[in-house]
């Protein structure tokens, strides 16, 4: 013991805790030498990808549940009941719908800026434009939370938690830093997908489904009965199989032949169920695509090699979902 008081005085001591302080040093940064920096920009470009083309759809999904509002005072008007209790509670349901996709609209907007910052973190020192993003999108997300009614805790304030970064040489530092940065954004996602899959989000969405399928039909049939369209235009398309066109007055001939208003009908009433199910299928691959996003975080920040083939394959997805909304708006009128 009396030597080993002897070997730890003045200088000796002070040269030990220099070591230890290395050697935790060398310890911590060696965790994130196997951070592959290009794979995380190449993560950055894909989740950014994500988060634009989910909000693309939402702006979709909003313009449908307008449409079936209009179509919920169209009824009401034609039958008088504007004043009715029932119709007040109706529009209120409505706006909460639109508030909702409003405030999920601005995360998935704040983690597009995040993957940004993360992007430019690659390649450059961002760390105060990546904490910046980072605390954009935790206000977000507590704004979506807040308006769903669910308390999500995202931890503190990131202010400094990567600009603070220090270490032995540049690479290893923006490593550190990217590392950090994943995890950040990686909890950010898997709050925000918590929210968006909870129970209260989808009863909200199938309710309303059930709503607009109904309203959106009930509002054309008011107008149909009435002769008040020009059938031309879906008449061409159904002949445009054959390379044929409808004849001039076609849509008289239509009005006036019950089974064929029937069969119109039927058409119409198809096409509008399709554009919900677009609304479905554009929440679900939202979800699909946050939990992928999730799990890729994890493998960069493990050192495994990345999968960003699914990932991509789900931008597609995404992608052609916006395609699919904006046919069911252009292809009756592409004739007309």
């Amino acid at each position: 013991m009396k030597i080993f008081k002897v070997i730890c005085n003045g200088n000796a001591w002070s040269n030990i805790q220099s070591g230890l302080a290395l050697l935790i040093m060398m310890l911590i940064f060696s965790a994130c030498s196997t951070i592959n920096i290009e794979a995380a920009r190449s993560l950055s470009e894909t989740g950014r990808s994500i988060a634009v083309k989910t909000q693309e759809n939402i702006f979709l999904s909003d313009i449908e549940y307008l449409r079936a509002r209009d179509s919920e005072a169209i009824f009401h008007g034609f039958n008088g009941t504007v004043k009715n209790k029932d119709y007040d509670e109706i529009l209120k349901q409505y706006d909460a719908i639109h508030q909702e996709l409003a405030k999920r609209s601005v995360v998935l907007e704040r983690i597009a800026d995040a993957y940004d910052a993360f992007g430019d973190l690659s390649s450059m020192d961002a760390s105060n434009q990546t904490e910046t993003a980072l605390a954009g999108l935790k206000a977000a997300i507590d704004e979506y939370a807040k308006l769903i009614g669910e308390v999500i805790p995202i931890g503190s304030n990131v202010i400094g938690i990567i600009s603070k970064i220090s270490g032995l040489t540049a690479v290893e530092i923006q490593k550190a830093k990217i590392k950090e940065a994943s995890i950040q954004i990686r909890n950010r996602v898997k709050y925000f997908k918590t929210i968006l899959s909870s129970d209260i989000v989808k009863k909200q969405m199938n309710g309303f489904k059930k709503f607009m399928s109904k309203n959106n039909e009930t509002a054309f049939m008011i107008f149909f009965d009435k002769n008040v369209f020009d059938l031309t235009p879906i008449l061409d398309y159904i002949g445009d199989y054959a390379g044929i066109a409808a004849q001039k007055d076609a849509h008289k001939i239509v009005e006036s032949n019950k089974e064929l208003k029937d069969a119109i009908t039927e058409v119409i009433s198809k096409r509008l169920e399709y554009k919900i199910d677009l609304i479905d299928q554009s929440y679900e691959v939202s979800l699909k695509s946050l939990d992928r996003l999730i799990a890729e975080h994890k493998k960069l920040e493990q050192g495994e090699e990345l999968d960003l083939t699914r990932l991509r394959e789900i931008v597609a997805q995404l992608r052609e979902l916006t395609v699919l909304f904006a046919k069911t708006k252009t292809t009756d009128s592409k004739n007309h």
